[in-house]
C-alpha cells in the first residue's frame, strides 16, 4: 500500500532512467512527476506545466533550463521560475540520490476531495476570513 496522504520520501526511478538532455516523466504514488539531470545533478518536481496543465517530460533540457513541450515556455532549473515570466513557477521537490543510483524526492501530501458544498462553503469562509467577516460556524 502506498503512502499518499502525507508528505513522504518516495523512490522515483534511477539516475541512469533519466535521459540526457530531456525529462523524465512517469507516475509516483499517484503523482505525475518529473525528473531532470541538471548537469549531473537530478531534480524532481510535479510534471505539470503552470500553463495548461501541459506535462514537463519529454521537455527539452539544456544550459540550466527546462523548456515546457507544449508552448515552449523556459524555466531555471535552479528554482523553477520561468525566464521571462518570473511569477510562473515549476513545482520543484526536495530531491536525494542514494549509494544504489535511485533518485528519491520528498512528495507533498495529496488533498483529499472535496464534495461541492464543502468547497463552496471553505471558500465562503475564506472569503468572509479575508473581508474580516465572520464565519457562521463558530
Amino acid at each position: 500500500m502506498s503512502n499518499t496522504d502525507e508528505e513522504h520520501w518516495a523512490r522515483i526511478c534511477r539516475v541512469e532512467d533519466i535521459p540526457q538532455g530531456f525529462a523524465w516523466g512517469g507516475e509516483v504514488d499517484g503523482r505525475l512527476v518529473c525528473a531532470v539531470l541538471d548537469g549531473d545533478r537530478p531534480q524532481v518536481m510535479l510534471d505539470r506545466c503552470p500553463h495548461r496543465d501541459i506535462r514537463l517530460s519529454g521537455g527539452l533540457v539544456r544550459d540550466g533550463l527546462l523548456t515546457c513541450p507544449g508552448h515552449f515556455w523556459r524555466f531555471d532549473l535552479t528554482d523553477g521560475h520561468r525566464t521571462d515570466e518570473p511569477n510562473q513557477v515549476c513545482s520543484f521537490y526536495p530531491t536525494r540520490t542514494d549509494e544504489e543510483g535511485w533518485v528519491w524526492a520528498l512528495l507533498p501530501a495529496v488533498a483529499q476531495p472535496m464534495g461541492m458544498r464543502e468547497w463552496l462553503l471553505a471558500q465562503a469562509r475564506e472569503s468572509r476570513h479575508y473581508q474580516g467577516g465572520t464565519d457562521p460556524d463558530d
